[in-house]
């Protein structure tokens, strides 16, 4: 064979032993490049997001690969975020900042049922007084969606109460500036002045001297209830006195937010209770008010299925007269009346049967007080719905419970209130029920008035 034969073979064995030098070296660049990116992927503190360093990686690959001859191939993206919530770097972390932007991304319904949310639960309990502080006004230029922003701030605060109070409660005033009271409230000013009474106390007296609690356009800031409440409960068994002084001080149309910051009446503090509320406003107001405490509120609401029994034992426990009895369980009934009466204007059904089911509630707690309490649900019932097709349902249900053995009591409130012009029943019909009086005094008197 001639020698010129063999050239070609020789020069493809050549072209194919370049090629695969030339593969290899490709191979080998994007296997460094692959444990490189592993190495940053694997380490929190090199990671930053890795968004900078994947892009030197690429670059430094695509250079490599040119150099040996191959054309540089779309850069794949990485199956897993590194900055995914439930990563395993979650469960260690002590980023705030990372913890808090990893999970901005969550639906505003999931936020708080992933790993990082756990996470930051956990952490705001780990971290100190400064550390959190820190991180809560650090908060305030991190891009957040609001529900997660106001919850998650609502948290730190929480912790802040402990560690921070003047901190904690400043920013509760700075987030309820403006009237309405956010996401978290006010806090816990009473566990703070009765940890650290002075401390409390001069930070209150120091906001009151600052003008803090004047904003307002009546300079009666709603803010103002939440603290004063906390003094009043402080002092309301040890100096009776100065808790009545407190209470007069607080301006009329505020003292009736005064039950929703009572979250928890001791036993020993029920009586004392009372009886500063019998001193400081009118028995109606005080009794509505003593309704919207937590102990009342959970135990005087018929439709929750409430123990008639412990009922009975927190009336005894707060030692309240039996006409403060009748004015608490009007107050209950009434309450479920004008709630039916807002279904019935919305085309709803006046529901015969829940009107005798409250009614045999009231009965079980204090029989001696549910003709009252019915008479002024069912005049609660008129006044709300302002309906005239109201009126048969308001005159049968109060004759059928006078048949079954109420007393004149249930049917007083109703004429009354149709002789002075409070509710809208007619006042033939109220003649014909006053007409059902067996009491002969009471029967002309209530005459004598729709006249």
């Amino acid at each position: 064979m001639k020698v010129i034969h063999c050239v070609p073979p020789v020069v493809a064995l050549v072209i194919a032993a370049a090629w695969l030098t030339s593969l290899r070296a490709e191979r080998s660049a994007v296997g460094q490049d692959n444990a490189l990116l592993r190495e940053r992927l694997a380490s929190p503190g090199k990671s930053s997001f890795s968004r900078e360093n994947r892009s030197d990686a690429g670059s430094k690959s695509d250079r490599t690969r040119v150099a040996a001859g191959a054309r540089p191939k779309r850069e794949t993206k990485a199956t897993a975020n590194v900055d995914n919530p439930s990563g395993d770097w979650v469960a260690t972390s002590r980023d705030w900042t990372r913890l808090v932007l990893s999970n901005n991304d969550e639906p505003a319904t999931g936020y708080r049922y992933t790993a990082a949310w756990k996470r930051l639960e956990t952490l705001a309990s780990e971290l100190n007084g400064e550390e959190l502080t820190r991180a809560y006004m650090d908060m305030a230029a991190l891009p957040v969606h609001a529900p997660f922003r106001n919850e998650l701030e609502s948290l730190m605060l929480g912790e802040l109460e402990k560690k921070n109070p003047g901190f904690a409660f400043s920013q509760y005033l700075e987030r309820n500036k403006d009237g309405g009271v956010v996401l978290g409230g006010y806090g816990s000013f009473d566990k703070w002045l009765a940890r650290d009474p002075d401390a409390a106390t001069n930070w209150y007296e120091s906001q009151v001297a600052a003008g803090t609690f004047d904003k307002a356009l009546d300079g009666n800031s709603p803010a103002r209830v939440p603290f004063e409440s906390a003094f009043i409960m402080s002092l309301i068994d040890s100096d009776s006195s100065a808790s009545e002084q407190i209470m007069n001080n607080l301006p009329p149309g505020l003292r009736g937010r005064f039950a929703d910051y009572v979250d928890v009446v001791p036993k020993e503090k029920r009586q004392p209770l009372v009886d500063l509320l019998r001193k400081t406003m009118p028995a109606a107001e005080y009794m509505a008010l003593l309704r919207k405490t937590s102990v009342f509120e959970y135990h005087f609401r018929s439709e929750y299925d409430s123990d008639p029994e412990k009922a009975k034992g927190i009336l005894e426990s707060f030692a309240v007269t039996p006409e403060e009895r009748t004015a608490l369980l009007a107050d209950q009934f009434s309450e479920f009346a004008e709630y039916r009466a807002m279904r019935v204007n919305g085309g709803g059904d006046p529901r015969r049967d829940e009107f005798d089911a409250n009614r045999e509630w009231v009965q079980a707690v204090d029989p001696s007080s549910a003709d009252q309490a019915t008479g002024v649900a069912l005049q609660a019932f008129v006044k709300k719905s302002n309906d005239p097709e109201s009126h048969d349902f308001v005159e049968k249900t109060a004759l059928d419970y006078l048949e079954a053995g109420a007393g004149d009591q249930l049917l007083v409130p109703l004429i009354e209130g149709s002789a002075n012009g409070s509710n809208t029943f007619p006042k033939d019909r109220a003649r014909g029920l006053a007409a059902k009086i067996s009491d002969a005094a009471l029967r002309n008197e209530l005459l004598q008035k729709l006249n």
